[in-house]
Order: structure tokens, then C-alpha cells, then sequence
């Protein structure tokens, strides 16, 4: 493959274990990676120099800077800021995809390096136990894009810039092996070297340059892309030779947890167990099992040894990665929820507080996360600006799991009644994860309650990676394409935004909808409807309904059977008007959500993000990802910001720009409004207040918004917060109505409206107690006419048995019934009153004798044109014809005395 390799001085070979075609200097029989070679740098490290993982963060930047690469800061580890189709960075290439790698942006720089902290579930139940699975890792990247008119470089260069980093550390050159392999992600793929020393993979370069096509084929790209992945950690392990990755990427937060729980780092048995997992590809339970056993025979200790003396340690690196995974996702706005991006943070957040009670800590996870907060911000700054975020985030969460595990117990009791009840003698998987994806609950305390039932719950060991792995990717909806086949529309309200009436040649229709070459009428999008109006064709005006943009093109919706008489006339000239009252009000609401967000930004924290929108005339909602309730304070500062910077009369500025300019310039807060398509984007400035890459209608001043009047909250799901509000005349609207309400509520109570609150309180108070004394007083009456009843008991084949028609609701009647069998010693009673309700109640005695009441009663209401039901033992029931609710108590009656004279005719008496 390379000429580079050979000039320096590589020799191609195969590996004797694996059959790897490998490079290297010098004789060589294996190809330097597990399981053909062992780690050789536990103990033994493998640089001159040690480094720790911000000192070789550094050294890796400047390197590649210094040999022409423009260093570009990290992106967020919030994917979904500028993708729809993944939530988290897993690779520095996820940064560029789809629009860079596609080739309809250009890059931010070219060639560029970045070191990108990275984020993968997919071994989550690994980390700590290997000694080198993580879930938040540091990609190193040196990234070049070539196209047929700029040739940056390809496979020697990379490989000369390989070679000389790594030998740069103090790396012997004989020591270092690239293996050929092949890479494929994303839809595309290409030829790449792994890269080994001592054992371990310590880079990948890869050369993407096909397309992979839906039957499997390959297509060449027309952008042929240098994608480079250095594993930054597991470069400062081989230059420090710890026992595991963990030590030498977080070690200062490692000694104070270790400090914390009194644990001492046993390096012989960490070291062994490190140098067992990197011979072998953990995947499942039986690897781990298998892991455990290699280890413990090759320090002939048993296994029950080997896990007194590992796991506290494997606790310990757990919360370290965790910590680290969790303020990264935190700094960058995920909000922990039951959703997406914010399930995965909630997983990982959880699992961390379940090590943390593991390993007896008396420690808050945010005493912890604290630590790990200090750690991080030597080297990223922004992690210390948003400590305090951070922390609340933690203490709410904490809190909430604590809630959670309060309230599961009972809910696996009953899930493990069922099971039992089904006769299952083990928990199945899939409730096991559905116990914890619907309420929370983590797997051992579903097993805590099941050792008190008595019930086997078998929890694999990789629990939390299936889990994760539902959750990994946005599902994106596939839609069936629709191929037209015109010239995309012009769309004139961009350049002429005051315009009612414009010009436009008729280019033809599709089902409903009228098509022509331009258009003053606004497309349904980014949460704001579409202008209606007319299209005056000079015959007659034909309304327009709805107008959306498919594939470029937009349609105008009209009335059924309207495109008839324009069969004929394509390529004519036809007028159209725009409902101007309904663009301005839709534009006034538009604009005010901009200033909303910001407003909301400011109030509560630049974790703010707008999670969904819908505009329109009269009211608005904006959806803000916020980890807990939006207080009425909160919302009236939020409100005051916002009008404020209406009577500022801000001018708004707006430009399309190119897609990577805009980036550098504005960065991600661009997206606001969700993932924009397009090489170009129209930005939206209001100045020194918010910019957003928006497709909308705007007031050109944030004076002609008028008014902004949030009218409610409510919370539509976990971590999302709507705020419902109006604008401009509508807000002015919702005003009155409030006043109307607080005007028309005063009157009631024949006050001044400043008075309402207190007053409303005093009635509410007296009304309570009022309420009180009436339940006091009906129980006491049910008492007496319990009492009064007793007397009217009758004798039916040894069953005491009453039947009567009472003065009392059903409520009263059921209580009275239940008294009766309860503590009256009557073994059967049916009450019913004046309004054909009835109700029932069988002692034990009763029911043993086969009396069942709720079949009774049902068959007692049907007398009364209605029906009833309940148990055996209690059962209420009503009917329409109430004049007929003595014939329903004589039912009873007849029905009680037949039952038992059968019974004893059967010599059951």
C-alpha cells in the first residue's frame, strides 16, 4: 500500500497468530496487537517521557500544528446540535459529517487538527473491569479533505505524520507495527492502517474514498478524506506504564476517591488483570467470566480473591470515567431525562451514584462530580464556567433517583406477584429493562426485592450496554421521495418582506396545488405556518389554503376542483396576495420567540436550548430544555428581558451566509431552532441579544413586535419546559381576557380585585373546615343510622342478612354496608336510596357459603335499568329507574333466601 512506509524503512509481513498483512522495522513474526503480542509497557513504559493526558492533549496539538495543521477547538459532544441522526460524538470525524464529508461545505480548516472528547455506551459495562474500555475518551485528529482542485495529502503523508509523532514521544521505530486493514462507517469506507506499540492500538488511519451503495457495492467519493483517530489516553498509559488507562488519564481523581474509601491500588493484580483483557475482545458475559478466570489462575488466587481485591478498584475507575463522561455532556446541554441524548446522560449519571453507594462512599455524587470538575477545567475552561449548572443538575438528580428507588419497590413487588402468579420462576430480561426504561429502576434493586420475595432476577453483567444500545441513534423517519419535475421557486418574500401582491408565470400543478416560477407566500416551516391568501387567475380569485416546499419546489394548496380551468394556461402570468394581518402577526411571534429563548438563556443558563416550536396568530409555544420547573419569578424576569428588548427597537440584521463561515463566527448556538440543511444558511442577528440560522419571517425592529405576554408553563415532558405565550395585538388580548377573568372573579365575592387573593383564602380556609365538620357530622349520622339498622337484621338459614332503603349518598351507603359486615357481625347487607343507587357488602361467612354480592348486585341494578359490579365481598351498583329500587332490595331478599334453601336441600345447610 504505502511507499512511505518503505522509505522509512517498514517491511511488509504477515502475522504468524492472526494472518494480518502487518508493516515494521526489522524481523518481526506478530503483528504487534492483542492477542498476537501482550502489553509490554505495564511497568515497562514506553516513552523517555511521561505524560499525562493534558500534557500529551497539548503536545499532539502543537506537533501537528507546527507541520501546517490549523487547530480548530473541540465541538460540542452534543451531536444532535448540528445532526439528526446520532446524539453524541463518538470520532472527530462525526464533526464534519454530513456536510463537510459530503463535500457541500467546505471544512473549517484544511488540513486541521482537533482533540475531541468522544462519547461510547457501547462498552459501558466494560469500563473499570478491562482496565482500557472508557466511555468518554480524547480522539486526537489530523484530518485532511482533497478534492480534485486541492490536494491536500493522502496515505504517505499521513503515515510519515504518524510515524514521526510517535517516534517524537521517545518511541523506539522498531517498536511500531501498522496493520492494513479496512474501515466502513457512516456509508462509507476505505483502506486504513492500525497502529500498535507494545501491544496496543494506539491510532487508525483511515483513507475514506468510497460510497457504500444500497446492494453493498462501492462507489468512489468525489472528496477523498484523511479521517486519523489517536487515542490520546492510551498514550499517556504507555508513557506512564500503570496498571490500567484509567491511572494515567484521571489520576489525581483516582487518589482522592481512592483517599475517600480507604482503598489501597494493588498494581500486581490491576496490572495482570489489565494484560488478560488486552489478549482478549470483551464483549459479553462470558468473556467477563472467562477474563476473571484466566486472571485469577495466573495468580493462583481464586476467584473469590481476585474479586475482594479488584472490584473496589473497578468501582473507583467506574466513577472516574462516569464523572468525566457526565461533565462533558452536562457543559455542553444535555439535559438528564427519559429521552434521547438525556436518557443516555440520566444511565450514566445513575450507574455512577449505584458504584458510589458500592463502594460505602458517605460522599454526594456532586462532592465527587466536584473533583472531577476541578480536574477537568486545567484544560477546559468552559467545564469551570459551567460548574455551578453542573452541580444543581447533580443534587436535583440525586434526589429524583432517590425518589425513584423509594417508590420501585412496591412496583416490583407487584411485577414479581405477577410473574409468580403466571407461574415464572425468573424475571425475563425484557422486564428487567423495562422496569428500568419506564420507571428507573436500576437492576440490583430489583434484585434486592426479589431475594425478600424469594424470586430469581438473573442480571447480565451487560446490562447497561443492551440498554444504551436502544437508545444510541435518533430514529429518523424514512420518507417516501417525491420526484417533481420543476424548477425550485424563487422566493421573493426574502428581498421584498413589505410586499402583499406579486407577479408569478404558472409552471403547472400537482394534486392539489398550484405551482409557479415565484412566490410571496411563506412555506410551512421551522415551526411557523404558511401564509394563505388568493391567486387571481382574472377569471376569479382562488384561495390559497396552505403552501409547503417539497424538494425546492412550493406549493400553493387550493379548493377542490379550482385547477380545472388552469389546464390550459401554463406559462401564463397570474396575481397573487398574501393575508398580510396573518404574516405580520405570524412575524411579530416569530421575532418575539427569538427574544424568548434569550431572555430564557440569561434567566436560567446558557443550557438553555430550544427543543421544538410552533408559531401563530393569536399564541405561540417554545419548548426549553431545562432540568426542572420554570418558577413564577423566573417567568416574570424572563418576560421583563424580553420587553425590554422590544422597547429597545433593536434593528434585526439578516444575511445568508456560507455554512462554515457562519460556524466560525457564531458557532452551534446558530442552531438554536434544530439541524438547518443547505451549504448556505440565513442568519438572523438581533444585536448583542441572539443569532440564530433561521428560514422564518421577522419584524425588521424588535419595536413592531409590541408585546410579549407569556400566558403559561407546563412541563410536556422530562427536562423540557413549554412556555406557551402571544405577541403584538394577541398579547394585548390575553391581557384583557386575564383582567376580565380577575374582574369577573372579584365580583363573585363582591370585592376590589386587589382583595381577590386574600379573600379567596379565607373562603377556601373556612370552606375546608366546613367540609371537615360535614364529613365529621355524616359519619356520625351513618353511625347513628348504622345503629338504627342493626335492629331490622334477619335470620336466612343461619345468615344473618339486612336489606333496606336509606336517606344517604352512595359513598355513605358503602361505608355503612362495610361497618355493617365489619363490625356489626351481619353477614350479608343491601342498602339502596331514593336515587336507584345500591350498594353490598359479605362477610367471609357468606362468601364461603357461595354468596357472592357483586353478582348479586349486578343483577339487582339491571331491575333498575342500570348495572353495578365490584369483589365478592363489596360491591355498588346503580339504575336510571329509581322508583323501582324497592323491586331491586325484594330482588335480594328472594335471591339470598333461594340461594340458601338450594344449598341446603344439598345438605350444605
Amino acid at each position: 500500500m504505502s511507499v512511505q512506509l518503505e522509505k522509512l524503512g517498514y517491511t511488509k509481513k504477515v502475522c504468524k497468530t492472526c494472518g494480518n498483512d502487518f508493516w515494521s522495522i526489522g524481523e518481526r513474526e506478530t503483528c504487534g496487537d492483542a492477542p498476537c503480542d501482550e502489553y509490554q509497557f505495564i511497568g515497562n513504559p514506553a516513552t523517555k517521557e511521561s505524560y499525562d493526558l493534558f500534557s500529551i492533549h497539548d503536545l499532539f496539538i502543537r506537533f501537528f500544528q507546527e507541520r501546517g495543521h490549523t487547530p480548530i477547538r473541540r465541538y460540542p459532544v452534543l451531536a444532535k446540535r448540528w445532526r439528526d441522526d446520532v446524539f453524541l460524538v463518538g470520532a472527530s470525524i462525526y464533526n464534519f459529517q454530513p456536510w463537510v464529508t459530503s463535500g457541500q461545505v467546505k471544512p473549517p480548516a484544511n488540513p486541521l487538527v482537533v482533540a475531541q472528547p468522544s462519547i461510547r455506551l457501547n462498552d459501558v459495562d466494560n469500563v473499570g473491569r478491562t482496565g482500557r474500555h472508557m466511555t468518554c475518551f480524547t480522539m486526537g485528529g489530523h484530518h485532511a479533505f482533497n478534492s480534485e482542485d486541492n490536494q491536500v495529502y493522502w496515505e504517505d503523508e499521513t503515515v510519515k505524520h504518524c510515524h514521526d509523532f510517535i517516534t517524537h514521544l521517545g518511541i523506539d521505530e522498531e517498536e511500531i507495527t501498522f496493520i492494513e486493514s479496512w474501515w466502513e462507517g457512516g456509508g462509507n469506507s476505505g483502506p486504513c492502517y492500525e497502529v500498535c506499540v507494545r501491544g496496543v492500538e494506539l491510532a487508525t488511519l483511515v483513507f475514506i474514498q468510497y460510497r457504500t451503495l444500497p446492494g453493498g457495492e462501492k462507489e468512489e467519493i468525489p472528496l477523498k478524506i484523511v479521517d486519523t483517530g489517536y487515542g490520546l489516553e492510551r498514550f499517556a498509559w504507555i508513557s506512564q506504564g500503570t496498571p490500567t488507562a484509567y491511572d494515567a488519564s484521571f489520576g489525581p481523581v483516582i487518589e482522592e476517591l481512592q483517599e475517600m474509601a480507604g482503598v489501597e491500588l494493588n498494581h500486581l493484580i490491576l496490572g495482570e488483570n489489565a494484560q488478560v483483557a488486552g489478549m482478549m475482545d470483551i464483549e459479553d458475559i462470558a468473556d467477563l467470566k472467562v477474563l476473571r478466570t484466566k486472571v485469577a489462575e495466573r495468580l493462583g488466587i481464586t476467584l473469590e480473591e481476585l474479586k475482594e481485591a479488584t472490584e473496589p478498584m473497578e468501582a473507583i475507575y467506574v466513577i472516574a470515567d462516569h464523572t468525566r463522561c457526565l461533565a462533558f455532556m452536562l457543559a455542553d446541554g444535555v439535559i438528564p431525562s427519559n429521552v434521547k441524548e438525556g436518557y443516555l446522560a440520566r444511565l450514566i449519571l445513575r450507574r455512577t451514584i449505584r458504584f458510589i453507594k458500592k463502594l460505602g462512599l458517605n460522599q454526594s455524587l456532586g462532592d465527587i462530580m466536584n473533583i472531577q470538575l476541578n480536574f477537568l477545567s486545567q484544560t477546559y475552561p468552559e467545564i469551570r464556567n459551567h460548574q455551578e449548572h453542573i452541580l444543581r443538575v447533580i443534587e436535583l438528580e440525586e434526589k429524583r433517583y432517590q425518589k425513584t428507588i423509594r417508590k420501585g419497590h412496591q412496583m416490583v413487588k407487584k411485577s414479581i406477584k405477577y410473574l409468580k402468579k403466571d407461574k415464572k420462576d425468573e424475571m425475563p430480561l425484557d422486564m428487567l429493562i423495562k422496569l428500568y426504561d419506564s420507571q428507573g429502576l436500576p437492576p440490583d434493586t430489583v434484585e434486592e426485592v426479589a431475594r425478600e420475595m424469594d424470586f430469581n432476577v438473573n442480571v447480565p453483567d451487560n446490562f447497561y450496554t443492551l440498554v444504551a444500545a436502544e437508545h444510541s441513534e435518533e430514529a429518523v423517519e424514512e420518507e417516501t421521495p417525491v420526484e417533481l419535475d420543476f424548477p425550485e421557486t424563487i422566493l421573493t418574500f426574502y428581498d421584498e418582506p413589505l410586499e402583499t401582491e406579486f407577479k408569478a408565470r404558472y409552471l403547472g400543478s400537482y394534486q392539489n396545488n398550484i405551482i409557479l416560477d415565484q412566490t410571496l407566500f411563506y412555506p410551512e416551516g421551522g415551526g411557523q405556518p404558511s401564509d394563505i391568501g388568493h391567486i387571481d387567475t382574472g377569471e376569479e380569485k382562488i384561495r390559497v389554503l396552505h403552501s409547503e416546499k417539497l424538494d425546492g419546489v412550493v406549493l400553493h394548496r387550493v379548493e377542490e376542483g379550482k385547477l380545472e380551468k388552469l389546464k390550459h394556461r401554463t406559462g401564463s402570468t397570474l396575481k397573487g396576495k398574501i393575508d398580510w394581518e396573518r404574516r405580520i402577526a405570524l412575524a411579530r411571534n416569530h421575532t418575539a420567540t427569538h427574544l424568548l429563548v434569550a431572555a430564557a438563556r440569561k434567566v436560567l443558563g446558557d443550557h438553555i436550548w430550544q427543543a421544538g416550536a410552533q408559531k401563530g396568530v393569536k399564541k405561540s409555544r417554545i419548548d426549553l430544555s431545562h432540568y426542572q420547573r420554570i418558577s413564577q419569578e423566573e417567568l416574570h424576569k424572563i418576560e421583563i428581558i424580553a420587553n425590554r428588548w422590544v422597547m429597545e427597537n433593536i434593528p434585526l440584521k439578516t444575511q445568508w451566509m456560507d455554512r462554515t463561515d457562519a460556524e466560525k463566527k457564531y458557532g452551534f448556538i446558530l442552531y438554536q431552532g434544530g439541524v438547518v440543511p443547505g451549504t448556505s444558511i440565513r442568519v438572523v442577528q438581533i444585536h448583542g441579544v441572539d443569532v440564530q440560522a433561521c428560514a422564518g419571517t421577522h419584524c425588521d425592529y424588535t419595536g413592531e413586535i409590541g408585546l410579549v405576554k407569556v400566558n403559561r408553563t407546563e412541563r410536556i415532558q422530562d427536562g423540557v419546559e413549554r412556555l406557551e405565550f402571544s405577541a403584538g395585538e394577541a398579547a394585548v388580548e390575553s391581557m384583557q381576557t386575564n383582567d376580565v377573568l380577575l374582574h369577573d372573579s372579584a365580583a363573585v365575592f363582591k370585592v376590589e380585585a386587589n382583595q381577590l387573593p386574600k379573600t379567596s383564602e379565607r373562603f377556601f380556609s373556612e370552606w375546608k373546615a366546613f367540609k371537615n365538620d360535614i364529613k365529621r357530622l355524616q359519619k356520625e349520622v351513618a353511625k347513628l343510622k348504622t345503629e338504627s339498622l342493626v335492629n331490622q337484621t334477619e335470620e336466612i338459614n343461619s345468615l344473618s342478612f339486612l336489606s333496606d332503603k336509606v336517606d344517604a349518598e352512595i359513598g355513605e351507603l358503602v361505608k355503612m354496608v362495610t361497618q355493617l359486615t365489619d363490625d356489626g357481625g351481619v353477614d350479608l347487607v343491601v342498602l339502596g336510596n331514593g336515587e336507584g343507587k345500591i350498594a353490598g357488602a359479605a362477610s367471609s361467612k357468606a362468601i364461603k357459603r357461595d354468596i357472592k354480592i357483586n353478582e348479586i348486585i349486578k343483577e339487582a341494578a339491571a331491575i333498575m335499568g342500570g348495572g353495578g359490579g365490584g369483589r365478592p365481598n363489596l360491591a355498588q351498583g346503580a339504575g336510571s329507574d329509581a322508583d323501582k329500587i324497592n323491586d331491586a332490595l325484594e330482588f335480594v331478599r328472594a335471591t339470598v333466601k333461594d340461594k340458601m334453601a338450594q344449598k341446603n336441600l344439598n345438605g350444605f345447610g
